[in-house]
């Protein structure tokens, strides 16, 4: 799995769009646990803005979903579904497929759609702990625009642009 070299030259957190994935709220695994923690306490202290796609609001919504997960998406600005330009349309589709590969289309279609909202507003961060997303990060990188990380290499490049 490729990791994010913070010698890159990589945008300020602060000054660039973070979208976060769903499974990022809450991972179960250390020390990806502490790090999506210490990334909501920053979000929560005003001192970044967490965005979500509209494509978030039904995984939000369901019933697995823990309580305060659920009330911190309530506060967090979404993007809103909007119709695409035909260069947007074939872009989707392009990272639909790499998220898909050989596997069901409508299982990763949502998962897909999340890292092309993040590409289409802004270009920034998009933090997961997903491993398909992740495994699959350089090409959808590249496709999407979209800078796909997990919560420790988030709160790293964060910490390192002090």
């Amino acid at each position: 799995m490729a990791r994010v070299s913070l010698a890159r030259n990589l945008p300020n957190p602060r000054r660039t769009n973070t979208f976060v994935d769903t499974c990022a709220f809450d991972p179960k695994v250390a020390p990806e646990h502490s790090a999506a923690q210490r990334i909501r306490e920053i979000r929560n202290a005003g001192n970044i803005s967490i965005l979500l796609a509209h494509s978030n609001q039904k995984e939000i919504e369901h019933p697995n979903t823990p309580a305060d997960v659920k009330a911190e998406a309530r506060d967090m600005t979404y993007t809103i579904a909007a119709p695409l330009t035909p260069a947007e349309i074939e872009q989707r589709a392009l990272v639909r497929q790499v998220m898909t590969g050989e596997g069901n289309p409508d299982q990763y279609e949502a998962d897909a759609d999340h890292i092309f909202e993040a590409g289409k507003y802004g270009g920034g961060y998009f933090v997961t702990t997903d491993p398909r997303i992740l495994g699959r990060k350089a090409e959808l990188d590249a496709l999407s625009g979209a800078i796909i990380v997990k919560p420790t290499e988030w709160l790293a490049i964060y910490e390192a642009a002090n």
